[in-house]
């Protein structure tokens, strides 16, 4: 019975390891498959093609975004061509006035924040040269040349941001101006799967095979769950710290507030680093102006921020990510290496989703045999 019992336990073993060299196997192919990809300039050739047909998904994601809100309607009562028309009338509503609020002023504020770089550039610098000079006064060493290295560093990167800055802007507007049409004709697209979105996710589960299609049906749904519950509460935060973060920096005397408020709402979007970021950034412009209108940027924004994360955040977030700070903090060293600040945005989100992913075949496939361990004991 012991002997028996050792084969069984060693057959066990086995099977994990073959399991786990396995997996190993699948990351070494995926690991291949990238390097041909990049070899061979696949991914600019996806990139035209997703390019062409960008319309399509920024119509499903458009449609995705206000499907619940044309299915609640519709539990009221309310056709659904009018529950579909008022929805898409709300989205164009709030779009409109973010637009019309903060184009107009656009440019002049570029020109007011491009106008305090150079006194940022000077109180960093006047900062750092103090510190140098108590730093040598108390280890009695000469630290010249170290500060020099620092203050040519300081000098260069404000210089290129001043001159990259305006033009880095007009890009982004250019590149929005001339993907009009593709959303223009996106909305339109959303408009009609709006009228049949259920029957469209349907479509694409029948594209599997008849044995799969509960399964993909009930990934897509934890899936859809997440991620929509995700995104919605970000989009409406985001907005809401927007407008109050326009309206206390108008109040404050801060600088291009409509920008500021902007680039504290984006950097708001990543977790843990983003709000000081933000925080850094109004701060610096706060501080180049004056020092009592710094103090009130940053003590307005810890007040945001307090509220956010105390009140708001748990309020609108129901649906938690259910990832470990490690986890995340990881994915976005990673992922910003990728693809920079857009690539610490989408971070969290993605790794949610790949974890949704495994954790289903896990379940059904149990890689790694705990399953059969749990049920026999």
């Amino acid at each position: 019975m012991k002997n028996e019992k050792n084969i069984k336990e060693l057959v066990s073993t086995g099977n994990k390891i073959l399991k786990l060299l396995y997996i190993l196997f699948i990351i070494l192919l995926i690991y291949v498959f990238t390097l041909i990809i990049r070899e061979w300039h696949i991914l600019s050739i996806i990139g035209k093609i997703l390019s062409i047909i960008s319309p399509l998904f920024i119509g499903w994601f458009i449609a995705w975004l206000l499907n619940p809100l044309v299915k609640k309607m519709q539990s009221k009562g309310v056709k659904k061509i009018l529950s579909v028309i008022f929805a898409y009338f709300i989205f164009l509503l709030v779009i409109g006035v973010i637009l019309g609020f903060t184009l107009p002023s656009l440019g002049t504020q570029i020109s007011d924040m491009v106008s305090t770089i150079p006194k940022i550039a000077s109180d960093i610098t006047g900062w750092i040269n103090n510190f140098f000079t108590k730093l040598s006064e108390i280890s009695s060493e000469n630290l010249d040349s170290i500060k020099a290295t620092f203050m040519l560093k300081i000098t260069n990167y404000f210089e290129g941001l001043q001159t990259e800055l305006p033009s880095l802007v007009v890009s982004i507007i250019s590149s929005i101006a001339g993907g009009f049409g593709k959303i223009f004709v996106g909305l339109i697209v959303g408009f009609y799967i709006s009228f049949e979105f259920d029957k469209a996710a349907d479509g694409f589960v029948s594209m599997f095979p008849v044995r799969a299609r509960g399964d993909v049906k009930y990934l897509l749904g934890k899936l859809d769950e997440t991620l929509y519950s995700f995104l919605s509460g970000t989009l409406w935060l985001s907005l809401l710290l927007f407008v109050v973060s326009v309206i206390g920096f108008s109040l404050i005397g801060l600088n291009a507030p409509v920008l500021v408020a902007f680039i504290c709402a984006v950097t708001n979007l990543i977790p843990y680093i983003g709000p000081y970021i933000g925080a850094a950034v109004a701060g610096a412009i706060g501080f180049s102006q004056s020092g009592v209108i710094g103090v009130l940027t940053l003590v307005f924004i810890l007040i945001v921020q307090i509220i956010d994360g105390e009140i708001l955040n748990p309020l609108v977030m129901s649906k938690r990510m259910n990832l470990s700070p490690i986890t995340i903090i990881i994915s976005l060293l990673i992922f910003e290496h990728l693809f920079g600040i857009l690539g610490m945005i989408i971070a969290t989100p993605v790794v949610a989703i790949l974890k949704i992913i495994y954790n289903f075949l896990d379940e059904k496939y149990d890689f790694f045999g705990f399953l059969e361990e749990e049920k026999k004991e």
